[in-house]
């Protein structure tokens, strides 16, 4: 039988989710498929015929904002769990015989076990491909990376060291410390496959190598939760969602409904996660719906103006539908996509920091009042949808591992729905 082994990060849902259509895919189409990630995504793999393993054996991560509030921080992270599972993960994977590794670029180990165990390998991209590029195109994220850089000095001198070492344990080539310290950002594959536009990756006329941009990857009955709509009556909603890590803010919730809570024409939807006590809050407003958990892509149908801490899976959901957005970054990735999409007309960014009811309520007055928004959002919405998503990913990793003769086994299961998973 066919086989490919996919690594991802552990607790990651922004980069595990986008991938759940493509592995049903692969698996539709006669593949094997192993997946590894954190003990939380068992069920969701399980559920549609994946072979699922955690890294358990060998590390405990928990995946948190605060890797990504620093460059370093995060490329020193991916190096300790690397040293920490490459070796034995190797020798597990030859064992196993697949035809291709696939791998989240945040998961070193799996570009450099395809390299030793000379097999394709593919980069799951569920952010930006990372270049020298986007220096030029963001002067905040230039200065942030490069005061990042100018701190860890010292440290680098061991990652080269350790970096010799490491590739020589398992085969690989080093290439030098320079090309290793940007591919523990870009870890771009022989394929990647990209779920994004072309028109939302700074400078992508420069990229060098087969990148296939697919847009979201979004099957359209994920959300196994039945949510009640009837509320709305006509009434222009506004959803808001801190996504699935930082999301324990109470003072931030209290200060959304204190900015809505009279404006009678106007439904809230929030979902303040499922660690927040939602008694906390206080009252409730008649005209706000507040969960632990809602069924997102539902809830972005009938959306007019989504607020969000700007996490990449969020927003490409938001854009999907065609929503605009009201983004309050908790880190650098996240300021990096606000300012994206500020660009494209399709979202207002505010400090977090400093929001205030008043602030919230104005912004959202303005997105709402100004049609053109919503009509770059749509926009972009046709553009994304035409980049193929999960279906079109399988489809090109079939044909880069397998061959043209996939194809058709692809497309015969592309009328077939695809079974309820459960995210």
């Amino acid at each position: 039988m066919n086989k490919i082994v996919f690594f991802n990060l552990p607790g990651a849902s922004g980069h595990i989710n986008p991938t759940v259509g493509v592995v049903k895919e692969l698996i539709n189409s006669g593949v094997e498929v192993i997946y590894y990630a954190g003990e939380d995504s068992r069920e969701k793999f399980e559920k549609i015929g994946a072979t699922f393993r955690n890294y358990e054996t060998w590390f405990d991560y928990s995946h948190n904002a605060e890797v990504g509030t620093d460059i370093l921080t995060m490329a020193f992270a991916e190096i300790d769990l690397t040293l920490a599972c490459i070796e034995p993960l190797l020798e597990i994977t030859r064992q196993d015989q697949p035809d291709c590794i696939i791998y989240d670029p945040c998961c070193v180990w799996g570009k450099y076990i395809g390299e030793a165990l000379k097999l394709p390998t593919v980069s799951s991209i569920t952010t930006l491909v990372s270049t020298p590029w986007l220096l030029l195109c963001d002067w905040r994220l230039s200065l942030t990376i490069v005061a990042s850089l100018l701190k860890g000095i010292p440290k680098i001198t061991w990652a080269r060291k350790i970096g010799i070492e490491l590739m020589a344990k398992i085969g690989a080539e080093f290439r030098g410390i320079f090309y290793h310290i940007f591919d523990f950002f870009a870890c771009v594959g022989e394929l990647n496959i990209v779920f994004n536009s072309k028109s939302y990756q700074p400078f992508h006329n420069k990229l060098d190598g087969d990148f296939r941009f697919v847009g979201p990857s979004i099957p359209e009955n994920r959300d196994a939760v039945n949510m009640d709509f009837s509320f709305i009556k006509g009434k222009q909603v506004i959803y808001v969602s801190l996504g699935t890590l930082h999301n324990q803010d109470i003072n931030f919730y209290k200060n959304i409904i204190t900015a809505f809570k009279e404006q009678e024409d106007s439904h809230v939807i929030m979902s303040v996660g499922k660690q927040t006590d939602i008694t906390e809050l206080g009252p409730i407003p008649t005209n706000f719906t507040v969960e632990n958990f809602v069924p997102q892509l539902d809830v972005l149908k009938k959306t007019d103006l989504f607020i969000t801490h700007g996490g990449m899976n969020s927003l490409n959901e938001a854009m999907y539908f065609g929503v605009p957005v009201i983004i309050l970054p908790q880190q650098v990735e996240q300021a990096f996509n606000g300012r994206r999409l500020k660009k494209m007309g399709v979202a207002k960014i505010l400090n977090s920091k400093k929001t205030t009811p008043e602030i919230i309520k104005q912004t959202a007055q303005e997105v709402l009042s100004n049609p053109s928004y919503k009509t770059s959002a749509e926009d972009y919405s046709v553009e994304l949808r035409d980049g193929g998503g999960y279906v079109a990913a399988a489809d090109a990793i079939l044909r880069y591992v397998y061959g043209t003769e996939y194809s058709k086994t692809l497309q015969q299961t592309q009328n077939t729905p695809t079974p309820e998973a459960v995210y």
